[in-house]
């Protein structure tokens, strides 16, 4: 009997056809989710440094996987179950995101996606030599409109009063209310991306990056590091709206908001970058200062041993076909049921402009000239729109009855609503006009008509001299949600349903002296809308209320 030689098989030598297949999966899933991107909100100066992050960070992801190669520690050690998790949460989040609007569910579906096509590929650990790359791409995640405005709301009002307060003692001619700096003759509005939460972000992940590459080993000096992040980007912030109120003031408002406006933006990263620089040389500093009292070596960085590139190491990288094409048809797949969810029945009650559709005068109320300036349904960015909340149609209006007694009349309609073009609550505009709110409440307000009460809000507001009570509700389509999540409950369910909403806020306030009871405001602004729900639902059935 002859003994046969058993040979082991040669390891497939190195092709990219896998992993073209892969890549032309993730491109038709994001080619088309990045193209309404740069169009969208990485088109406006808060969500700016999203496409930058990505490009970093796919950057980072390719030198990082060149580098893992030389140091011969990419392992194939496929996990399939976690590998699988991973990729089903990534597919569904952009299904559902794609679909229904939500930036931060397409936008953040990528990292699961890539985080499941290594850990199937290589395993647990060299996911885990990559975290920094997918941690990183956090950053470019468009957040909630509504997180944006309950985080970024004390940061804007305190850049504001610092920036007060520094021009103040400087000499110049400024004054603020909320979130709004007066200097000279000129109006300025502090905005998101001036004094927010984005630019925190970015500057966050910015230090971040320049830590992972300078690489330091002390824990806590890149802890350190880390959260003095923030004092720097509110010190950043505060010097950009310093800058822009100064440009304005010696060279007008078109130069405040034109090409000097976006120098001022790169004048904050600068000066961001350069106290991050300066704070770590300093945290160098006293780390060498420590270990020269304690009797020990500065600690030096730790120099990584290199191993030549050979073809066994580069077959590591080799990618299965027979994994890439399922996973390539899975992608597909969820482009098409992402297509398949859109919505596209349009809900739109109003056929008129609210002038027209609003009487001047009904029941015992009519119009009169206003001797109060109302406070906004928005913030204007200066174009004379909502930088936030694009309305396609307002009305403010003063009604007074035969009492004497006078409501403020505020309407904010919008044709769509989305998970982020959506109405905003009236407590935003008014803490950034620089009210304070108390007595919050929630209300259910009959209305003529109906079987059930609406639900609505109330608060009192206070500005100096000033006290408004205000009563508002917000319509979605067939629904009154109450707060941000609701809103973004009921626009999810709405578009699952196959239709996109429209929505309308309808807020009433009067003025109230100290001593009069607020009881009494609130009993007058709910006649006041039971009657003008009465009245517009003879021309416009719906509009105010469902019918």
């Amino acid at each position: 009997m002859t003994a046969e030689t058993v040979r082991p098989m040669p390891e497939p030598r190195f092709s990219g056809l896998p992993w073209l297949v892969i890549a032309a999966g993730l491109a038709a899933m994001y080619i088309p989710s990045f193209i309404d991107l740069f169009h969208g909100v990485w088109g406006t100066e808060r969500n700016a440094h999203g496409p930058i992050v990505l490009a970093v960070a796919c950057c980072y992801l390719v030198v990082r996987v060149r580098q893992l190669l030389q140091e011969g520690l990419i392992e194939r050690r496929p996990a399939p179950i976690p590998g699988v998790a991973f990729l089903l949460i990534g597919i569904l989040s952009f299904v559902l995101g794609r679909s229904q609007t939500v930036l931060f569910l397409e936008a953040g579906s990528l990292i699961p996606i890539l985080m499941g096509i290594v850990l199937l590929q290589f395993g647990v650990r060299t996911c885990r030599r990559l975290w920094f790359a997918f941690f990183f791409m956090l950053f470019m995640v468009p957040l909630p409109a509504s997180v944006v405005d309950l985080l970024t709301q004390p940061l804007k009002i305190g850049v504001s009063y610092v920036s007060e307060q520094v021009l103040r003692l400087l000499g110049y001619p400024i004054a603020r209310s909320g979130v709004i700096l007066y200097i000279g003759p000129y109006q300025l509005l502090v905005a998101d991306a001036c004094a927010g939460l984005n630019s925190l972000f970015t500057l966050e992940a910015l230090g971040l990056l320049y830590m992972n590459l300078v690489r330091h080993q002390s824990l806590l000096r890149n802890v350190l590091l880390a959260v003095l992040i923030v004092p720097i980007s509110f010190t950043a912030n505060t010097v950009r709206v310093m800058v822009l109120a100064l440009i304005t003031y010696y060279l007008g408002d078109a130069a405040g908001q034109g090409f000097l406006h976006g120098f001022a933006g790169m004048l904050l990263f600068l000066v961001a970058l350069g106290l991050i620089i300066a704070l770590d040389g300093l945290l160098r500093w006293i780390a060498a200062r420590h270990a020269n009292w304690k009797g020990r070596a500065a600690p030096m960085p730790v120099q990584r041993e290199r191993v030549d590139t050979s073809q066994a190491v580069r077959d590591k990288f080799v990618m299965n076909i027979r994994l890439a094409v399922p996973v390539a048809i899975v992608m597909a797949v969820s482009v098409a049921v992402a297509g398949l969810l859109v919505p596209h029945e349009m809900q739109t009650v109003k056929a008129a402009k609210l002038s027209a559709v609003v009487p001047t005068q009904f029941g015992d109320w009519r119009e009169m000239p206003s001797p109060f300036l109302q406070v906004d349904v928005g913030l204007d960015d200066g174009t004379g729109r909502n930088s936030d909340q694009p309305y396609d149609d307002v009305l403010s209006r003063t009604y007074v009855n035969s009492h004497g007694q006078m409501v403020m009349l505020a309407l904010a309609y919008a044709n769509e609503q989305t998970q982020d073009v959506k109405i905003h609550l009236p407590e935003v505009c008014y803490v950034a006009q620089g009210f304070k709110l108390r007595d919050e409440q929630r209300v259910e307000m009959p209305m003529r008509g109906q079987d059930h009460p609406i639900a609505a809000s109330r608060f009192v507001a206070t500005q100096k001299n000033r006290v408004e009570a205000v009563s508002y509700w917000v319509r979605i389509g067939d629904g009154f949600p109450n707060g941000g999540l609701a809103a973004r409950w009921k626009i999810f369910k709405d578009g699952m349903a196959g239709r996109v909403s429209d929505g309308i806020l309808v807020r009433a306030s009067s003025l109230m002296a100290e001593k009069d009871d607020e009881a009494d405001a609130f009993a007058l602004q709910q006649k006041f809308l039971q009657d003008l729900d009465a009245a517009v639902r003879v021309g416009q059935p719906g509009l105010l209320v469902p019918v």
